[in-house]
């Protein structure tokens, strides 16, 4: 019996009925074998391709895990890169509310500027134009001997002078810019306004606040002046005429009628009939009329307890309850009543006592 790995198998290949037949011979183990080696190639393939499928698989794993990495990271760096615009953007709105509520400030000090200079820019002379009216009040026909002028003879200036000018009543009320305890002045205030606004970085806020201040210290300081101003007009200090001949003065004196020596409760002022006669000061007309001894006469109250008087005019030209200014024409000089001559007498009292007269009017020479 033939081996049965001996059996051949014949595969016989036909071209076409006139071609010749080819025949082949193959072994029965080599036809079992091939489909074997094919299966086996096919799976080896199917492993190799497997295999690589499953490495660029993994690569492609590894890839993404690296992608995802990266992309994190590039979130994260973006995302610091948002945070770090945002704060910038919230820090340029900061810096932008900061502008604008400082030129808010600057504009708020710019109007109390422009407020505080519209008040108080002219000087302080602008701000009590009283003063001038008391000046002007004599009218056109006061000449220099009537003592005008600020610094004349009358003025207050001229009285601090006198030997009245002591008196506490003179001065007015204390300067509050000028106490140790009280509010700062405004030169103090200004100096430290420069010294701020020389800063880097001023505060307007302040500086606003220190304008607010200035205002008020000028306010007090006007208000002081004022007062002060109210305290020296209402004095008895000013001139009464035109002339200035004194021809008696206060103080015993021999009576020109009976020749003894009496008590003379003013002074006598020699001048022409019908010169206008002024009043001293500031005041309240507390009395005219006439009578046998004073003549025609004018009594003026004024503060503190003072009066003035005016007696032997020609003409008088109030009434008793007229307020009366300072070098304000009340009547004119004569020489009614107990006189020798035109003259004026000018007489001041305090509180009902008789004082020299010549201690609140400028002192002048005799003649």
């Amino acid at each position: 019996m033939r081996d049965r790995d001996s059996i051949r198998w014949s595969l016989i290949v036909m071209r076409g009925p006139d071609q010749r037949v080819r025949q082949f011979r193959i072994r029965r183990r080599v036809v079992y074998a091939a489909p074997a080696a094919l299966l086996l190639l096919f799976a080896a393939v199917l492993a190799a391709l497997q295999l690589r499928a499953a490495w660029q698989l993994d690569a492609l794993r590894r890839e993404l895990a690296e992608q995802s990495v990266r992309h994190r990271e590039a979130m994260a760096a973006k995302d610091g890169r948002i945070r770090a615009l945002e704060a910038e953007m919230q820090a340029l709105s900061d810096q932008q509310g900061a502008l604008e509520r400082r030129l808010e400030d600057l504009r708020e000090l710019e109007r109390r500027l422009e407020r505080f200079f519209d008040r108080y820019g002219e000087g302080e002379d602008a701000a009590t134009p009283e003063t001038d009216a008391a000046q002007n009040a004599a009218g056109p026909d006061r000449t220099d001997g009537a003592g005008a002028s600020a610094d004349g003879p009358g003025s207050a200036s001229a009285f601090a002078d006198s030997p009245g000018g002591t008196d506490a009543s003179a001065r007015g009320p204390e300067d509050p810019d000028r106490t140790a305890d009280g509010p700062a002045s405004p030169e103090a205030t200004a100096a430290r306004m420069i010294r701020m606004m020389h800063a880097d970085n001023p505060d307007l806020r302040a500086l606003t606040g220190m304008v607010d201040e200035l205002e008020r210290s000028m306010e007090r300081r006007i208000e002081a002046e004022r007062l002060r101003r109210m305290e020296a007009d209402a004095l008895p200090s000013a001139w009464p005429t035109r002339s200035r001949r004194i021809t008696s003065t206060w103080g015993y004196r021999r009576d020109p009628f009976t020749g003894e020596i009496v008590f003379h409760d003013g002074i006598d002022i020699a001048g022409r009939a019908g010169d206008p006669v002024y009043a001293a000061g500031d005041g309240t007309v507390e009395d005219a009329g006439i009578d046998n001894t004073r003549g025609r006469y004018v009594v003026i109250a004024h503060r503190n307890g003072l009066t003035s008087r005016y007696y032997h005019l020609s003409s008088v030209d109030v009434e008793p309850g007229d307020a009366v200014k300072r070098n304000e024409r009340i009547g004119s000089l004569g020489s009614t009543g107990r006189s020798t001559g035109p003259h004026l007498h000018f007489a001041v009292a305090r509180e009902g006592e008789s004082v020299n007269p010549l201690d609140y009017l400028e002192l002048v020479k005799e003649e």
